[in-house]
């Protein structure tokens, strides 16, 4: 057992006497020229891809919320008997959308509105940062306005007597 414990202690010290060559690098000579022309730009450190800031993933929060009501409100007018009436919907989706359906379209939907937005945030093109944050806004207020707009049809139907 001490064999072992005075082995491990061995790595130990031996490990930290390499981090220590490592730590005492000297530090480069800088001439006044290198001073006077200017240093040379940071490296851009980019995180992956797939990593979203936090005002597009709050955003895409309130995306998911919206589509939900959105989905709910859906589903609520197709069980009383109406049908898609969105073209771009009922390509996707069908006249009468279920679930399985909406679920993966609308998560596609909402992580590829949030990705664009990220990469829109970051661009090099000033006019394109600035507007970083339509894709999420303009899917924001189509799924309300249509969300309100089944609440509406649907209290119709009720009033008529479906």
């Amino acid at each position: 057992m001490k064999a072992i414990v005075m082995g491990i202690a061995a790595l130990v010290l031996a490990g930290a006497t390499k981090a220590q060559e490592f730590l005492d690098v000297p530090l480069p000579r800088v001439s006044p020229k290198t001073i006077e022309l200017g240093s040379p730009p940071k490296p851009l450190i980019r995180q992956p891809w797939w990593k979203l800031d936090k005002d597009v993933t709050a955003l895409g929060t309130l995306h998911s919320a919206a589509a939900i009501m959105d989905g709910i409100t859906t589903r609520r007018c197709i069980v009383m008997g109406t049908t898609e009436a969105d073209p771009i919907d009922r390509l996707f989706l069908g006249p009468k959308p279920t679930w399985a359906r909406m679920i993966p379209f609308g998560g596609m939907e909402i992580y590829g509105a949030a990705v664009l937005a990220q990469q829109m945030k970051h661009s090099k093109f000033k006019v394109v940062r600035r507007l970083y944050l339509a894709p999420q806004i303009g899917f924001i207020g189509l799924h309300t306005y249509a969300g309100a707009n089944n609440v509406k049809i649907r209290a119709s139907l009720i009033k008529e007597g479906y």
